[in-house]
């Protein structure tokens, strides 16, 4: 047997291998504490050049703002804003009136008359059209009147007769423009 003792040695190792766990505990621990302290360092330093930008945006728009208040245009387009605003509740009663006024003129039937195209302005409705004839235009005129449409004869136009083709069949037709007034709405029948 040998007199060689290895147990000095192991104890040895044993105690340098918990020196070196110790080491690289308090290393990690000290690497951890760091990072963590540099992070929120940077952290507070991102955050408060965010919040010097934003401080500067608003008062960037807040210049401008107050600008634009002295700006003549922006001054005109404000009151034309706060005028479109004011005529809002007429535009809408207007849009009622000229859809009472077409319900109430398609209602009558028009017999031998053709319309192309019809306009509202100005409280009236501008009619435009073809007639077979000057009979079938002035009855479909008293059944307006009758359902309470007046037309100013005077405004009224009305054209000779041309050869005209409307689906497949070509007629001698009369081109008319014929301006209604929207009737008031106590006269409907």
């Amino acid at each position: 047997m040998s007199e060689f003792n290895l147990l000095p040695w192991r104890e040895q190792r044993r105690l340098q291998s918990i020196r070196r766990w110790q080491w690289g505990f308090a290393v990690s621990a000290v690497v951890t504490v760091s990072a963590v302290g540099v992070l929120d360092q940077a952290w507070d330093a991102w955050l408060a050049e965010q919040h010097d930008r934003q401080h500067h945006a608003e008062q960037t728009m807040a210049q401008w703002q107050t600008e634009l208040k002295t700006d003549a245009l922006w001054q005109s387009r404000a009151r034309m804003a706060q005028q479109v605003q004011a005529d809002w509740g007429w535009w809408q009663q207007q849009q009622t009136r000229s859809w009472q006024a077409m319900q109430q003129w398609l209602s009558v039937p028009p017999r031998g008359v053709q319309i192309e195209r019809a306009t509202w302005r100005d409280q009236q409705w501008q009619l435009n059209g073809w007639a077979l004839s000057e009979g079938h235009w002035k009855n479909w005129q008293t059944a307006l009147a009758v359902a309470g449409f007046s037309s100013p004869s005077d405004r009224a136009q009305w054209a000779p007769p041309q050869w005209r083709q409307a689906d497949g069949i070509a007629a001698k037709q009369h081109a008319f423009q014929l301006p209604l007034t929207y009737p008031n709405p106590a006269t409907k029948p």
